[in-house]
């Protein structure tokens, strides 16, 4: 017999060290990691240890395949009155998809309809945080609220937490305290008798509210954005990093931009920022331009704050913080003719997402009448006119694309517990 020959048949062993076994499979998407659990115990214990989750999140905020979260309400009339069966699907969509199709059309999955007493705080490190509202009985102003963090990537939805019941309304914002290593959820409202506001504080794992410091000046528009808790967006108050971020302005909360402008400097706005980690506030000056006619919004993009105004109601102004808190890194980022583009000066726009390499725009109107991608190199837009339907056949239901609430969502396994 051919020893040599045997030899070169017999299959090779192929080692590969701990360490590039993690970074190989950090890469991965969170559907094929949940399988993998079940390969070993060993596989089980590496995929579930809280290093390799934050490695693994860490990765997928840099990797191609993006996502938005899509929100989509779906109203439908019901027969014998003027009221509407509501409720609303919120939908991981991938940019990459967005920018080559802006007119895709496709059937949600069940799985993704949340209920219309839901509303959405906000999304970060792959947990959406859903906020329950009801009114106590028909007759009573009370409304009750109540938490729940959603994995969609894990389909794992948390209990019930952080119940409260209150008069007033409330406006709830989601984001992360990174001092702490944990999730915060700010809930705020405007406070009529005091014309003041209200700061709740909600930490996730210690399951309390507390109340903090007031809001130093009290957001545009805080009193009105309270009693639309069903709009689910709030484009006065915007998270980023570990902030939550408002306009504000140091006149009378009553103020009505369409008709008290006139008596306004832009020094009379500015933007007040909550660290989360701190539980404190600062306020930063808008950079030095004409105060806008129609009233500017803020946003956030490539994780910089924004201000977003129509200029002379000719174009669309963007300025960009480059160095978030320092008031003197205020750029002008983009300015765009209302007439190139066909679009209603009347419409204020916010900036959603800008391709990788820089040249393509996601713009949405502030009440969602326009979505549209931009390309600034050769001064050219599409219209976004994506489509979400609730079932396959046509059944009367009405599906409204929110893009404004459209916010960076990222496949995560962070727990929900």
């Amino acid at each position: 017999m051919n020893t040599k020959s045997t030899m070169s048949r017999t299959p090779m062993t192929m080692f590969f060290p701990d360490d590039l076994i993690i970074e190989i499979i950090t890469l991965l998407p969170v559907k094929p990691l949940l399988r993998f659990k079940c390969v070993s115990n060993s596989w089980n214990t590496l995929i579930s240890n809280p290093t390799f989750v934050k490695l693994h999140l860490k990765k997928s905020k840099t990797s191609p395949n993006q996502k938005f979260t899509l929100i989509t309400n779906h109203l439908k009339p019901l027969e014998g009155d003027y009221s509407f069966d509501s409720d609303w699907s919120m939908v991981p969509y991938p940019i990459s998809r967005l920018l080559d199709n802006p007119s895709a059309t496709f059937i949600v999955d069940s799985y993704y309809l949340l209920d219309k007493e839901y509303s959405i705080a906000g999304s970060c490190n792959g947990l959406i945080c859903l906020v329950g509202h009801n009114f106590t009985n028909m007759y009573s102003e009370y409304q009750e609220y109540w938490l729940q963090l959603w994995n969609p990537a894990t389909r794992k939805i948390s209990q019930k937490i952080g119940y409260f019941r209150e008069l007033h309304s409330y406006v709830f914002n989601f984001g992360w305290d990174d001092s702490a290593d944990t999730f915060k959820v700010v809930a705020s409202r405007y406070v009529h008798d005091g014309h003041t506001s209200e700061v709740r504080v909600f930490t996730i794992g210690k399951n309390v509210w507390r109340n903090i410091e007031n809001l130093p000046v009290v957001p545009l528009g805080l009193e009105l954005r309270g009693k639309r808790i069903d709009k689910g967006y709030e484009h006065g108050c915007v998270v980023s990093n570990t902030t939550i971020n408002w306009l504000a302005i140091h006149k009378d909360v009553s103020f009505n931009w369409s008709y008290d402008v006139k008596d306004m400097t832009i020094e009379d706005l500015v933007i007040v920022s909550l660290d989360l980690g701190m539980e404190t506030y600062k306020c930063y000056r808008l950079p030095p331009i004409e105060l806008p006619h129609e009233e500017p919004i803020i946003g956030v993009l490539e994780e910089c704050l924004c201000l977003c105004y129509s200029y002379k109601r000719t174009d669309i102004v963007i300025w960009q913080m480059k160095k978030f808190g320092v008031e003197n890194s205020w750029i002008q980022f983009l300015k765009i003719s209302y007439h190139n583009l066909q679009l209603d000066y009347h419409l204020s726009f916010l900036p959603l997402f800008l391709s990788k390499d820089g040249d393509t725009l996601v713009l949405c109107s502030s009440h969602n009448e326009e979505a549209i991608l931009y390309n600034q190199r050769d001064n050219s837009m599409q219209r976004i006119e994506v489509k979400v339907h609730k079932t396959i056949i046509d059944d009367e239901t009405h599906n409204s694309l929110c893009l404004t609430m459209a916010q960076d969502y990222v496949e995560s396994l962070i727990s929900i517990c």
